[in-house]
């Protein structure tokens, strides 16, 4: 409609430029008589003027007709497309209205299903209870029927009741009995136990034995073989006094050279007959293996003898250089000589294991567990005649420093404790 508008002014406009013009052009020339002037009557002007403006003026309505034509067409147009609209508004509006018409529909579905959930939520709240209910019937009923068996019972209870204090009294009686039995399985059991401690004891005592195949010196004297854990077998003396003690070293007359090395002393020398020295690697094997007693039998050149008891005696490995560990409590009359000696390390001439520092004891006294060096030297130089300082000495047993020994038997024996 707004381009129609348009044209109709564009039309008008054009009528009143050219008619002005034309007047204008006519009225401007009054010499030139054949021109037409309009305001002149029609007929003054002559079929000039009219034949000038008929092709505009049939311009002009061909103008108009077409304005008309276009407008029109235009509003049959806007008219369809108001139709077109207005169809359009009504298939949204009824799809709208459908729409809304849907969401109704399925709220009221949720809306009932909500009921429908609540109506079964409490259907089955009242199945619950009535289950209950009937639960609750059947234990008041059990109740009822335990109370009359407990009201049975304590009837028949009471019955027993006189019967069970006579046999109270029986059983009374026979638990007095039974105490007594206890006590006396109480002490038995003790005895057995007494028992298998000392038995125990006595088969660690005979497991500790066996680590010799042949027992030493059983009984009587001589000489036997005997096989010691780790160690081929040997001989060794017994003593003929006392009787069942085994000789590890002895001097009587000289023959025997004790001023020996560290490697003889570790494997033993000299003759079981006579003068020799068992060796501190088999004394290290047999004390280790079971506690050992040690008896010096010691002889004056004067035919005095003596001797030294120690219950105890254990020598070290060679890594501890064969260290005096153990004497034990000393008993017997030549006097303690060797507990100076004790926790010492065995020395030699080429083995200075002593605690003097200004010097090798074992170079002047002979091999020994010297400290500083010692009150004994059972292996010191032999002298025959019983005369020398550095001889064989105990020294708690003579006063004269200068008197030798002349005759050492050094035994050994396994300590039985029961």
């Amino acid at each position: 409609m707004e381009h129609l508008k348009m044209l109709r002014q564009l039309s008008y406009l054009l009528g009143l430029l050219i008619f002005p013009s034309v007047q204008g052009g006519i009225a401007s020339n009054p010499k030139d008589q054949s021109l037409c002037v309009l305001q002149d009557e029609p007929r003054q002007c002559g079929s000039y003027c009219l034949g000038a403006l008929n092709p505009l003026l049939d311009h002009s309505d061909n103008i108009r007709k077409r304005l008309d034509e276009i407008e029109t067409g235009l509003d049959s147009r806007f008219k369809l497309a108001e139709e077109q609209h207005m169809a359009v508004n009504s298939e949204m509006k009824n799809q709208l209205q459908e729409l809304i018409t849907k969401e109704d529909f399925a709220n009221s579905i949720k809306a009932l299903q909500t009921k429908l959930v609540a109506r079964l939520d409490r259907m089955e709240e009242l199945r619950t209870l009535k289950i209950t209910a009937d639960a609750n019937d059947e234990l008041k009923s059990q109740l009822n029927t335990l109370k009359n068996t407990i009201k049975d019972l304590q009837s028949q209870l009471k019955i027993s009741e006189g019967q069970t204090k006579s046999k109270e009294d029986i059983l009374k009686v026979k638990e007095e009995h039974l105490k007594n039995r206890d006590e006396q399985i109480s002490t038995l059991t003790t005895q057995i136990t007494a028992i298998e401690k000392t038995k125990s004891e006595l088969s660690s005592q005979l497991s500790e034995l066996q680590n010799y195949d042949i027992f030493p010196c059983p009984s009587g004297n001589g000489i036997y073989e005997i096989k010691v854990r780790g160690l081929e077998p040997f001989e060794v003396p017994c003593a003929t006094s006392p009787r069942g003690w085994t000789v590890i070293q002895r001097r009587i007359d000289g023959s025997e050279n004790f001023d020996r090395n560290w490697n003889d002393y570790k494997y033993g020398f000299g003759d079981v007959r006579g003068e020799f020295f068992i060796g501190l690697e088999k004394l290290h094997r047999m004390t280790e293996a079971r506690p050992h007693e040690l008896y010096i039998k010691l002889g004056s050149v004067n035919g005095s003898t003596s001797y030294a008891h120690y219950d105890d005696f254990k020598i070290g490995s060679e890594k501890e250089l064969y260290e005096l560990k153990n004497l034990g409590e000393y008993s017997g009359e030549a006097g303690d000589s060797l507990t100076y000696s004790k926790n010492q390390m065995f020395s030699t001439f080429d083995r200075d294991n002593d605690n003097k520092s200004n010097g090798n004891c074992a170079s002047r006294y002979g091999a020994w567990w010297h400290n500083s060096c010692s009150y004994s030297a059972l292996n010191g130089k032999y002298f025959k005649d019983g005369e020398s300082y550095y001889g064989v000495n105990w020294d708690s047993w003579h006063e004269d420093m200068f008197e030798s020994l002349i005759f050492v038997e050094m035994m050994i024996r396994p300590k039985y404790t029961v």
